[in-house]
C-alpha cells in the first residue's frame, strides 16, 4: 500500500465516523413538527421553546463545564487514540440517554427549571425534554470533541499535500451524515414511529465507535511498523506547553477565525434545525417534502466543499472563498425574510444557493487554520474555536425558539422575526470575512495562497 493510498483510507475511516455523529445531531430536526403535535396525534406535544432547549441542548456540557477546552488540552498532551475513543464513546452514550429519553420518559410530567438564561430557557420544561436535552447536550460534548481529534488527524496526515482537498471530503462526507438524517428521518419516522430515527442514529454511533478502534489499531501499526509513513507525518513530537496556551490567545489571526467561526455557523446550522418548520407553516409542505427541500442544503455541498477544497490547494484564494460563502448565507437570510421569496420555486433557489454558502466557507476556513496555528497548539486552537462556536449554536435555537412562540398563532409560527436574527448574524459573518482579507495582506498568513507546498 502506497503513502497516498494510506492516507486516504485514514482520511475515509475518520470521515465516516463523524458523518455517522452528523445523522445523529440533525436527526430529529425534519421531525420537529411532529414532536410539537398533540399526544392524540402520535406527537409529543413538545412547544417552541421546548424544541429551542432541546437543539441548543447540544452545546451545555462544551460550554458550562469547558468539556471542548478539556478536550483539546487531552488531545494535545495524550495524543489522538485516547482522546479519539473516549470522544466517539461519549457520542455513543449520550445518543443512547436521548433514545431512551424518547421511548421510555413520559411527555406528561413537568418540571421547574431553577434558572433560565435571562428568559430563553422555559420556566418549565417536560421531564422528557430534559433528560432528552442532557443526552444531546452528552452527544454534543463527543461529537465536537471527535471533531477536533479528526480535524487533527487530517492535518497530521496531510499537511503540505493536499490538505484542503482532504479537509474537503471530510466535510463532504459530514453533510452526507447531514443530508441522510434530513431525507430520512421523516420516511423512518412515518414507517416505524416517531422515536424510529433517534434509535437507529444511536445504533449508528455505536458502529462508528467500532469504526475508530479499528482506525486506532491501524495508526498504531503505522507508528511502530511502517517507517515511509512516518516520515510523512508531520512531526509532532514536541509537547503542548501552557505558555503556547498563551500565545495562541495573543494571535490576532486565531480570533478572527474564531469569530467568523461562530457568526457563520450561528447563521446556518440552527436555521437547518428550524427549516423544515419553515417550509411546513410558510409554504405548506408536508413534512416529508420538507425534509427533502432542506436536504438541498448539504447534499449540495458534497460535490461542492471537496471541489472548492481542492482550489484552494491549487490556487489559494482561501479568504475570498469565506468573504465570498458569507454573502451568500447573508442574502439567502434576507430573502426569507422578506415577502418577494414566499413561493414554493423561491425555497428550492434559495435551499440551493445555501447549498454553495455552506461548502465555500467550510472548505476555506478549517485548512486556513493550520496556516495560522502551529501543529503542537492545533488541538487547543480547535477545542477553544469550537468552544466559541458552541455558545452561538447553544443561544441562537433557544432565542429563535423563544422568539418563534412569541410569534405563533393559531399554532402558526411567523418566521420573520427569526429569519432577521439570522441575516444579522450572517452580516456579522461578512463582516469578518473582509478583515480576515485585510489581515491576510498586511500579516502574510498565506490564505490566499496555494496549500501544496512547492518543491
Amino acid at each position: 500500500m502506497t503513502a497516498k493510498t494510506k492516507r486516504w483510507t485514514v482520511l475515509l475511516s475518520v470521515s465516516l465516523v463523524m458523518m455517522m455523529g452528523y445523522v445523529f445531531w440533525d436527526i430529529v430536526s425534519p421531525v420537529s413538527t411532529q414532536l410539537k403535535a398533540p399526544l392524540s396525534e402520535g406527537g409529543m406535544a413538545w412547544t417552541s421553546a421546548e424544541y429551542g432547549f432541546y437543539a441548543g441542548s447540544y452545546s451545555i456540557f462544551n460550554i458550562f463545564f469547558l468539556m471542548l477546552f478539556f478536550g483539546g488540552v487531552i488531545l494535545d498532551r495524550c495524543g489522538i487514540r485516547l482522546t479519539g475513543l473516549l470522544a466517539t464513546g461519549a457520542m455513543f452514550l449520550g445518543a443512547a440517554v436521548n433514545a431512551w429519553a424518547i421511548t421510555s420518559v413520559n411527555p406528561t410530567v413537568i418540571v421547574d427549571m431553577p434558572f433560565t438564561l435571562f428568559g430563553i430557557i422555559p420556566q418549565q420544561l417536560k421531564m422528557q425534554v430534559l433528560v432528552a436535552a442532557i443526552g444531546f447536550g452528552l452527544f454534543g460534548m463527543g461529537c465536537d470533541i471527535t471533531g477536533i481529534t479528526v480535524s487533527k488527524i487530517v492535518t497530521k496526515w496531510f499537511k503540505g499535500k493536499e490538505l484542503a482537498s482532504a479537509m474537503g471530503v471530510q466535510v463532504a462526507m459530514a453533510r452526507l451524515g447531514t443530508a441522510s438524517a434530513l431525507s430520512m428521518s421523516p420516511l423512518i419516522a412515518q414507517t416505524w414511529g416517531l422515536s424510529s430515527p433517534i434509535i437507529a442514529g444511536t445504533l449508528l454511533l455505536l458502529l462508528g465507535f467500532a469504526v475508530f478502534v479499528g482506525y486506532c489499531f491501524a495508526d498504531r501499526h503505522f507508528d511502530e511498523h511502517d517507517s515511509e509513513a512516518c516520515a510523512e507525518r508531520v512531526n509532532n513530537s514536541e509537547p503542548f506547553r501552557w505558555r503556547d496556551f498563551t500565545a495562541l490567545l495573543r494571535n490576532p489571526g486565531f480570533w478572527l477565525i474564531a469569530l467568523l467561526c461562530v457568526s457563520y455557523y450561528s447563521s446556518i446550522r440552527p436555521f437547518m434545525k428550524f427549516a423544515t418548520d419553515l417550509l411546513v407553516s410558510r409554504y405548506h409542505a408536508n413534512a416529508i417534502t420538507a425534509g427533502w427541500l432542506v436536504s438541498i442544503i448539504p447534499y449540495g455541498s458534497i460535490v461542492l466543499t471537496p471541489l472548492f477544497g481542492a482550489l484552494y490547494d491549487r490556487i489559494g484564494r482561501g479568504a475570498t472563498l469565506m468573504l465570498i460563502g458569507s454573502a451568500l448565507l447573508t442574502a439567502v437570510h434576507v430573502c426569507f425574510a422578506l415577502p418577494i421569496a414566499w413561493s414554493g420555486s423561491a425555497a428550492i433557489v434559495l435551499m440551493a444557493v445555501l447549498g454553495v454558502a455552506f461548502s465555500l466557507v467550510p472548505s476555506a476556513m478549517w485548512p486556513s487554520v493550520p496556516k495560522i496555528i502551529p501543529l503542537k497548539e492545533l488541538g487547543t486552537a480547535y477545542s477553544i474555536i469550537y468552544y466559541i462556536q458552541n455558545i452561538g449554536l447553544m443561544l441562537v435555537p433557544m432565542l429563535v425558539g423563544d422568539v418563534l412562540k412569541t410569534d405563533t398563532t393559531n399554532g402558526i409560527p411567523n418566521f420573520t422575526r427569526a429569519m432577521w436574527i439570522f441575516a444579522v448574524l450572517g452580516a456579522c459573518a461578512v463582516v469578518i470575512a473582509t478583515i480576515i482579507l485585510l489581515a491576510d495582506r498586511k500579516n502574510h498568513y498565506g490564505l490566499e495562497e496555494a496549500n501544496f507546498e512547492k518543491a
